[in-house]
């Protein structure tokens, strides 16, 4: 077979240059030509494939990636036997999907009006050409973070996504440098034996959260911050963080080497892996850490983060970010003994699995290329229905939906909710039939966004469970029209069975002798509500009976010192989502879960321990804090007082 593989810049330090040569390294194996097209190699171009360096036009970042694709398009139509792209670029078979989704960082991430500008609209324009439902392009995933944010703003279906497995280079089989490799590089770079060394590697210093590293070397005890270094391997422009280095007075223990070749002899000389970031897709160098033995400190957003909780090669940060808890961690890391660590991360990665990348996705594309008519666009519809229901006999259409029946749980103008059993499986379905413009113009008078549709909730959940916070998972959706008013829609979503509302359980004769369970049960709602607030999501609806536990945990298990295995929180339609969640909305949502919580008996001591754990502070902090808790008591009492 002849194969086109497509990158918009090849750069020596760069992950997804080295995942592509693999890849195409694996496919010259397997006896197939390899064509690279570019349009820029740094360094010396690979003599293993024929490579062509193509001219782009254009003055901007994303007027030179439509430039690229014009540029390549009379390239392939030499015949190549698949296409596949490294960038997100129109005509391709098959896509590499190493990027995050660009609409869900320009929804979550950016100011609404950034959706107004020419830079949106050409990457939002290059995007939708891989993963629309026009478009037949296979997806090769690192990661189900990724796939939920592509299904979420482009409702790709399922089968047009492969999940690839997690990835090592083959130079981090063993064996790997040991401590005499460690102690060249110290003595090269000055350090004694003695110092602890915090490592960081990557390029997009901002992403990766080297400033979030900076804040928390210089929170160390005077004692560990005038010994440690802090090692920033990586490309990219450091003179805003040498600035911080020198403003937080560490500048001499801060160190930016550019990018290196050499990593695993870096981290044979290092005592920690820092890796804050800020979003991450996947975080291989997670993985190299761990097959090199170094312990590993790195937030839960990296996709990779889970493989170090399951090795227990070194601590993971819960989402939402907490500054102080990472300086925390990184004066318990460098203060304790990490050998168990140490000999977890290689025994958890020294497996065929870590290594088999290049040949799981050599094995999709041959058989892409070997059937070209099996790829199909879904069509123009706007429906997505996941693989995962079961809905045999039923045509997935937008009216076959709609049309479902079932036992109605709740109806409101607009809008009704039902449960439905489908070859015995239960699934919640919410049906929007629009609201009528007298309800959007009553919204806009009381300076509110009307709720539409389901969109809304379709959004809140997919973003919910990415943070962390369980919902129903969504299976379904669909929209139809064009007038607001008027507009039809469904969202369709598993069903939470043998459940009970916290109001349910709190209403339960006492407490008992389950003050463990009663102040666990407040951490975790706390932690739900934090978790939501930080990343921009307000419920609206924020009340104990939208949350639920299991059945069986309510009627008795509770009583043998048991704790619930998960909170699920419901009902989102009305969620709200932006960068950052303004104050008179928090105050809302607190408001509302105070008030609901009113008669279960809570004391001062458990409102105390409320306001520890969602702001994550010492009480006197979190009393002191952003949050004023008189408004919070203001607004319960006056709903307490609206319901009498």
């Amino acid at each position: 077979m002849h194969l086109a593989f497509c990158l918009f810049r090849v750069l020596p330090f760069s992950g997804l240059a080295r995942d592509m040569l693999r890849i195409a390294g694996c496919a010259r194996g397997r006896g197939h030509e390899v064509t690279i097209f570019t349009s820029e190699w740094q360094g010396e171009p690979s003599s293993d494939f024929q490579t062509e360096v193509l001219r782009v036009p254009g003055s901007t970042n994303h007027g030179r990636a439509a430039g690229f694709h014009r540029s390549l398009k009379p390239c392939l139509q030499e015949g190549f036997d698949a296409v596949v792209g490294f960038n997100k670029i129109p005509d391709l078979d098959v896509y590499y999907a190493a990027d995050a989704c660009f609409a869900a960082r320009a929804r979550y991430h950016r100011n609404p009006l950034y959706r107004l500008t020419p830079r949106y609209a050409g990457y939002h324009r290059l995007e939708s050409a891989v993963f629309s439902r026009q478009s037949a392009t296979h997806i090769l995933a690192l990661s189900e973070h990724a796939v939920s944010e592509f299904q979420e703003f482009y409702r790709t279906g399922d089968s047009r996504f492969t999940l690839l497995p997690p990835t090592l280079q083959d130079r981090y089989r063993h064996p790997l440098p040991g401590a005499d490799a460690g102690n060249r590089v110290r003595a090269d770079l000055g350090i004694r034996e003695c110092d602890p060394v915090i490592l960081m590697v990557g390029s997009g210093f901002r992403t990766k959260g080297v400033d979030r590293a900076i804040r928390a070397v210089a929170a160390l005890p005077r004692d560990l911050r005038q010994d440690a270094r802090l090692v920033i391997a990586g490309s990219g422009n450091p003179d805003s963080f040498k600035a911080q280095a020198e403003a937080c007075g560490i500048a001499s223990r801060v160190s930016f080497l550019g990018g290196r070749d050499d990593i695993p002899e870096l981290m044979a000389a290092a005592d920690i892996l820092l890796h804050p970031a800020y979003n991450e897709n996947t975080g291989a160098v997670l993985l190299e850490a761990m097959a090199v033995g170094l312990p590993v400190l790195a937030t839960s957003v990296c996709g990779y983060a889970r493989h170090v909780a399951a090795a227990e090669a070194g601590r993971v940060l819960e989402a939402p970010f907490d500054q102080h808890s990472l300086d925390r961690a990184l004066q318990e890391m460098l203060s304790t003994d990490t050998s168990a660590w140490r000999r977890n991360g290689p025994r958890y990665t020294n497996r065929p699995l870590f290594f088999s990348m290049p040949d799981t996705a050599v094995n999709v594309i041959e058989s892409i290329a070997a059937n070209p008519g099996r790829a199909k666009s879904e069509g123009s519809g706007s429906v997505y229905l996941s693989d995962e229901l079961h809905l045999s006999g039923m045509e997935a259409t937008f009216e076959s939906v709609m049309g479902m029946t079932g036992e109605v749980c709740r109806r409101a103008p607009g809008r009704r909710t039902l449960r439905v059993i489908r070859d015995g499986s239960g699934y919640f379905l919410k049906v929007h039939t629009g609201v009528g413009w007298g309800e959007i113009v009553k919204n806009l008078l009381s300076l509110k966004l009307p709720v539409l549709g389901a969109q809304n909730e379709w959004h809140a959940l997919h973003l919910t469970r990415r943070i962390g916070v369980n919902t129903p998972k969504p299976l379904g959706f669909g929209t139809r029209g064009g007038n607001p008013a008027r507009r039809e829609s469904f969202v369709l979503m598993e069903d939470i069975r043998d459940s009970t509302s916290l109001e349910e359980l709190c209403q339960q004769t006492g407490w008992g002798e389950d003050i463990s369970l009663k102040r666990a049960l407040i951490s975790r709602v706390a932690g739900i509500a934090r978790s939501l607030h930080i990343n921009g999501v307000n419920h609206r609806d924020f009340y104990l009976c939208h949350f639920l536990v299991d059945e069986y945990f309510a009627d008795g298990a509770r009583r043998m010192g048991s704790l619930p295995s998960e909170i699920t929180l419901i009902d989102l339609h009305r969620a709200q989502i932006r960068r950052r969640t303004p104050m008179r909305w928090i105050i809302k949502d607190l408001g509302g879960l105070y008030y609901s919580a009113m008669g279960t008996g809570l004391s001062r001591n458990d409102l105390f321990r409320f306001m520890k754990a969602y702001s994550g502070q010492p009480l006197r902090q979190a009393i002191e804090g952003s949050v004023n808790w008189d408004r919070v008591y203001r607004r319960a009492m006056a709903l307490y007082r609206a319901g009498t």
